[in-house]
């Protein structure tokens, strides 16, 4: 098995639901008797509630992250620089990636703001920090929604706005396959483990589709 493979797929066996190897961890939730929900999903919809809008005003859908490798960091609209930082990156991580993998990679920044000055100034601080042609789709809900992330996360109420450090990797059924900690983000790992992400078509419980050493 190729080294990179072995690391991913170790982390996802010895992690059932999370891996959260930084400052913060994650309380896994509950899914009701019958229902399979992706732990994608249920970080994104932690009480299966609507799906949120992003900085464009466009709703994020299912069809938007079915059968994509997902990126998710968490920011603040007046978050440090180190935040400010890692958004960078990861912007930069997005526009670098080969066309194939970049068509089936996504890329999301869930505000823990509570939504405070609303839709318009999450749109200002993205398109202030990235741009607004960025492939980032910056997201933002309500108190209760950020206060039930937070919890997910088991990350400290105090610590807020200040943003969860941690940027998670996503395989392309939804389920968590790695976490990075720390700063500044490692680019060349993080697109790396993308790339090798995208080869498991059904996700990291089967072998890859294809040769990895092909992209």
């Amino acid at each position: 098995m190729w080294p990179a493979l072995k690391t991913l797929a170790a982390l996802a066996i010895s992690l059932p639901l999370w891996g959260i190897p930084s400052t913060a961890s994650v309380e896994p939730g509950t899914t009701p008797a019958g229902t399979e929900r992706s732990d994608l999903d249920t970080l994104l919809r932690p009480s299966g509630g609507p799906w949120r809008i992003d900085q464009r005003g466009t709703a994020l859908r299912p069809a938007d992250l079915r059968d994509r490798v997902a990126v998710v960091a968490f920011v603040a609209s007046d978050c440090s620089i180190v935040c400010v930082t890692r958004l960078l990156d990861l912007d930069r991580v997005a526009g670098a990636l080969p066309e194939p993998v970049r068509d089936r990679a996504v890329f999301l920044a869930v505000s823990l703001d509570d939504a405070t000055g609303g839709a318009a100034k999450l749109r200002a601080f993205a398109e202030g920090t990235v741009g607004a042609g960025s492939r980032l789709r910056f997201l933002a809900g309500d108190a209760a929604w950020t206060a039930a992330i937070a919890a997910m996360l088991r990350y400290p109420a105090a610590s807020l706005p200040e943003p969860p450090p941690q940027v998670m990797l996503f395989d392309r059924r939804g389920g968590i396959a790695m976490t990075y900690g720390g700063d500044p983000l490692d680019r060349p790992r993080l697109a790396g483990d993308i790339a090798l992400l995208d080869t498991f078509a059904q996700g990291l419980d089967s072998g890859p589709a294809r040769d990895p050493h092909a992209l």
